[in-house]
């Protein structure tokens, strides 16, 4: 399985078209209505205000409410797709009324069609379902990007051929018109490749390093990367711009980073810098930073690896991990706290290579590496490296792979003896099992801003109010 490094809470189980097992729980009662721009298969608003559909028949949801706050019916077997937008959640109708499901696609599509075809895009409340903007389109895909402070926002895009004259080439074009959570449009973009935009910003990749440049105008800003054959990319899946050893978020926090010596040819150590968005001022740098205790140092005072990650930016401070020693493992990793406007280190703790954050970054439990043995997961505070569990000999390896909102319950999956995953949910604090033996597919999706959780089963989409 393909894991991210933990640098964003992942999307991993997303709904769309799932299939899960059915123990009965009563749930909201049927009812259709009408929504602007949609057909009688949308149900109708309850009197408390919140949508009502099927009935939810599924396990139960730790961390969540027992019964829907509200319910889509599916689609034949698929569970109407969403796109989560904050404290909205993006459906599509095609033009016969149907939801469109994400069954297939890439994560962060909502639709895609090899031709432009009319959609009606339905902007619900999360909490209560209720339609709060219904927009008609002409799409080839929805998917999901962000704008500036990494606010939820959608592209619809459509696209344009140039015929040939006999000597030029046919020449398609893609424009992406970007709506925010409100259905507002916010810019078009001409020239629109997919994973190139961020935060507002287009990610343009300029004589081996990686330009940000704002679609709604202003300064661009470029992230260095130096060194004898540098190249520094962009993870678009994951957000991350990585050099030789070392990797950050491409944009968080207001800040961007950059690459010194980023390359195997270079004899000075790898470094990141960090620079604020608004101004292109650097305000950091590995290269200042205190090295914690714990990281074996060379004779010249520098790290023994270069591998050295940005985990997160936020609150004035940034979240760092340094390799311990140099090896071809992972090994250990020192995880450090710094203060972005005095330099000054925080407190540091044994972490790890791979790391799935809370919503709220103050919890954090040590993630899948990929092609080594993996003994299982712990969980512990990003403030002081608290461990509040760890895994022991023995226990069946729990690969972790979301937080509920409030960080009280962490689903994951296991492996079991006959080598299926198999969902579990277990308390944050104490790793008491609260559900286990859920198809990987029913993990629940989260909505951070509100803390509501979402799945699809044969029968719709449920939406849950947090416990």
């Amino acid at each position: 399985m393909n894991r991210s490094i933990g640098i964003r809470p992942r999307a991993r189980g997303a709904v769309v078209g799932l299939s899960l097992s059915l123990a009965l729980l009563t749930g909201c009662g049927g009812g259709d209505g009408t929504a602007d721009g949609g057909t009688a298969s949308a149900p109708a608003a309850a009197a408390g205000g919140a949508v009502k559909g099927p009935a939810y028949r599924g396990p139960a949801l730790p961390g969540f409410a027992a019964r829907p706050a509200w319910s889509l019916p599916a689609e034949g077997t698929s569970a109407p797709g969403v796109l989560d937008l904050g404290s909205t959640l993006l459906l599509a109708k095609d033009g016969r009324g149907d939801y469109a499901s994400t069954g297939g696609l890439t994560e962060g599509t909502l639709y895609s069609s090899e031709e432009a075809a009319p959609l009606t895009l339905e902007f619900r409340d999360v909490k209560t379902g209720a339609v709060r903007k219904a927009l008609k389109v002409r799409a080839e895909t929805v998917e999901a990007v962000t704008w500036h402070d990494g606010a939820p926002a959608v592209a619809v895009t459509s696209s344009t051929t140039s015929a040939s004259d006999g000597l030029t080439e046919a020449r398609t074009t893609t424009t992406a018109t970007l709506y925010g959570a409100d259905g507002g449009q916010l810019a078009m973009v001409p020239s629109y490749e997919r994973g190139t935009l961020l935060d507002g910003y287009r990610v343009e990749k300029t004589d081996d390093t990686l330009r940000l440049t704002p679609v709604d105008g202003g300064p661009s800003r470029t992230v260095t990367c130096t060194g004898t054959a540098a190249r520094c990319t962009y993870d678009a899946e994951n957000g991350t711009a990585d050099a030789s050893s070392a990797h950050a978020p491409l944009i968080s926090g207001g800040y961007y980073p950059g690459f010194l010596n980023a390359s195997d040819f270079q004899s000075d150590p790898e470094q990141i810098t960090l620079h604020e968005l608004a101004t292109g001022e650097q305000v950091w740098s590995t290269a200042d930073a205190k090295i914690p205790e714990g990281v074996a140092l060379d004779d010249e005072g520098h790290p023994e690896s270069e591998s050295v990650r940005v985990l997160r930016i936020a609150d004035g401070k940034v979240l760092v991990g340094w390799k311990a020693a140099s090896s071809l493992s992972s090994g250990n990793w020192i995880h450090a706290l710094y203060d972005l406007k005095s330099g000054a280190l925080l407190t540091s703790y044994e972490g790890a290579a791979e790391v799935l954050l809370a919503p709220s970054g103050d919890l954090a439990a040590r993630d899948v590496v990929q092609f080594e043995d993996f003994p299982g997961t712990s969980v512990w505070r990003t403030s002081d490296g608290k461990r509040l569990w760890e895994q022991q000999d023995g226990e069946h390896a729990l690969d972790p792979v979301r937080f509920t909102a409030d960080g009280s319950v962490l689903y994951g999956v296991t492996d079991d003896e006959s080598a299926t995953d198999t969902g579990i949910a277990v308390d944050t604090r104490t790793k008491k099992v609260l559900a286990k033996n859920l198809p990987e597919e029913n993990i629940p999706s989260v909505d951070p801003a509100t803390g509501y959780g979402y799945v699809g089963t044969e029968a719709g989409l449920f939406v849950f109010a947090p416990a």
